[in-house]
């Protein structure tokens, strides 16, 4: 694109019902892609003829190869993609997006028909002809092609593949390396987990005497405990996390950063991690040796490798940041000043999460300690008070209403499951009155208190408007723009169980944020939900949300 019409397409407002068309759009492939994965499952044709039935099998590495494109494409033209996005949405030809929607919708249940005609039935035995296969193909591009149009007219498209080639073409490797390079770990399995059998074996004689270890079926432990050195246990995930981290930090500081000194983060993070991992799994057996099998079976095995990847990961960029490493240059005022509000908003989640992965550690189907996520998490807040600037906060009655409007939703979309014996429902009741009273105390007093502040200061405060800006202590409050608001959703999704629910419930606390400015009324909405579950989990004893 020109540098006159970008200008001037970055001065205008985004239609907000183009823009709601667009999320429905996406929303729409979404659940088609849902849809497809979850009825059709092509591992029976792994054997099946003819030759080309074999093919459908790789499918699934298909679809996460386009993913980690169009991620990689997104990355790729960030600094564009705020154009790109005004173009779109401000198209300067007649979109007729129902009429390419209609043919979508068509073209995608015929792509269903020959995907259950393929997938549903006997190939050896009916003989289809290779006549179907590229029915399939040619259908299914056809699906992703009308829907494209329906985003966006046709012409807009043909312009991003005339001047966004190379990124194109960039990402299109880049979906092929990430794919490419989790073969290779793989195939680095073998000598990775040699190197943490043997460290893990001679760790352990330290202190233990009776250590039996077999190389040929990775078994390590003692008389009494035993674990499998499965291969995402040889630390090839932790090392692969870790480096992902620090080349994220990397990019997005490197104008702080002195060249090619920093680069050494990269393999003193992959170092760190791999030891970490030897470390973790020696505990893990020791644990499940001297104390509780359960212990080190549950929380301390699903819950150590997060602990060790922030220790490594966030530890050197703290390191660095804090003692100047590596030639980082010293911020300027104005960015301190940026960074200590960004802080503020941040380390309570921060410091919530990192609670909740320790206290998760060493518990056992019940989180116990969870009163201590209670107490730690008021600590970081009420230490960042000042910066909250609570004297402004005003009451309405408008993020009650919001609040309700997510409870709805949350409980629509919850299974009937909820009701069932849980865990937590069975640690409850070994538990004295006295005592499962005062631990539901504080899951309620977590639950409505703690944790909608330090989440919606962290998302609604920090991430939304992190996302319009970079300086965005600058944005008004209430006011981001709509992919703003869904790429934060998003993320706070994922940051639940139920991603569904939980980004459709940060889309809802955005709107009570955006409807008067205030940060405190997507704090109440918040607020007001989980006070709602909470009343429906004591009353109706739907341990299951509290999951």
């Amino acid at each position: 694109m020109n540098a006159g019409l970008s200008k001037r397409l970055e001065t205008l407002p985004l239609p907000p019902l183009r823009v709601l068309r667009g999320l429905c759009l996406l929303i729409l492939l979404g659940l088609e892609l849902l849809e497809l994965t979850i009825r059709f499952d092509a591992q029976g044709l792994a054997r099946a003829t003819p030759w080309w039935a074999v093919g459908f099998v790789y499918t699934p590495i298909y679809l996460h190869i386009g993913l980690a494109g169009v991620a990689a494409f997104l990355v790729i033209v960030s600094p564009r993609l705020q154009t790109i996005w005004q173009a779109m949405f401000q198209p300067t030809r007649p979109h007729w997006w129902g009429l390419w929607l209609a043919l979508h919708v068509v073209a995608f249940g015929v792509f269903t028909l020959l995907t259950a005609a393929i997938l549903d039935v006997d190939t050896a035995a009916v003989g289809l002809s290779v006549l179907w296969p590229v029915s399939w193909v040619l259908s299914g591009a056809a699906t992703l092609l009308l829907w494209l149009c329906a985003v966006a007219p046709p012409s807009f498209w043909l312009h991003l593949v005339q001047h966004e080639s190379a990124g194109l073409l960039g990402a299109a490797l880049a979906g092929m390396g990430a794919w490419a390079s989790g073969q290779i770990t793989l195939e680095f399995w073998q000598p990775l987990a040699a190197a943490t059998f043997w460290l893990a074996r001679h760790l352990l004689g330290l202190w233990y005497t009776d250590i039996y270890y077999q190389l040929s079926t990775k078994v390590l432990g003692t008389a009494t405990f035993r674990v499998i050195i499965a291969p995402e246990c040889s630390g090839y995930e932790g090392i692969g996390l870790v480096v992902l981290l620090l080349t994220l930090y990397l990019w997005l500081f490197r104008a702080h950063l002195r060249f090619p000194h920093a680069a050494l983060l990269l393999p003193i993070g992959a170092l760190g991690a791999w030891v970490t991992n030897v470390l973790r799994i020696t505990l893990l057996i020791a644990l499940g040796t001297s104390w509780s099998p359960a212990v080190a079976q549950g929380g301390f095995h699903s819950q150590a490798g997060w602990i060790a990847f922030l220790l490594i990961g966030l530890g050197l960029i703290g390191v660095t940041q804090r003692y100047h490493v590596f030639a980082v240059a010293p911020p300027s005022p104005s960015s301190t000043a940026h960074t200590q509000y960004a802080t503020a908003l941040l380390v309570p989640l921060l410091v919530m999460m990192a609670t909740m992965v320790v206290t998760s550690a060493v518990s056992s189907g019940v989180d116990w300690l969870y009163p201590l996520r209670v107490i730690t998490t008021g600590m970081a807040l009420w230490a960042f008070r000042k910066a909250y600037h609570l004297n402004t906060w005003r009451w309405s009655w408008h993020a009650p209403v919001y609040g309700m409007t997510v409870f709805g939703i949350w409980m629509c979309l919850e299974p009937a499951a909820s009701h069932s014996t849980t865990a937590l429902a069975n640690g409850l009741t070994q538990l004295p009155p006295v005592l499962a009273g005062v631990w539901l105390g504080w899951r309620v007093l977590g639950s409505v208190l703690t944790v909608p502040l330090a989440e919606e200061l962290a998302f609604r405060g920090y991430v939304i408007h992190k996302l319009v800006a970079r300086d965005f202590e600058t944005v008004p409050p209430g006011q981001f723009t709509w992919w703003a608001c869904l790429v934060s959703s998003v993320l706070f999704g994922m940051l639940h169980g139920r991603w569904l629910a939980g980004t459709l419930a940060g889309i809802v606390y955005a709107l009570a944020l955006r409807q008067r400015g205030y940060l405190a009324d997507a704090v109440v909405a918040h607020m007001t939900t989980n006070a709602l579950i909470a009343v429906y989990v004591l009353h109706q004893h739907a341990w299951a949300l509290w999951v």
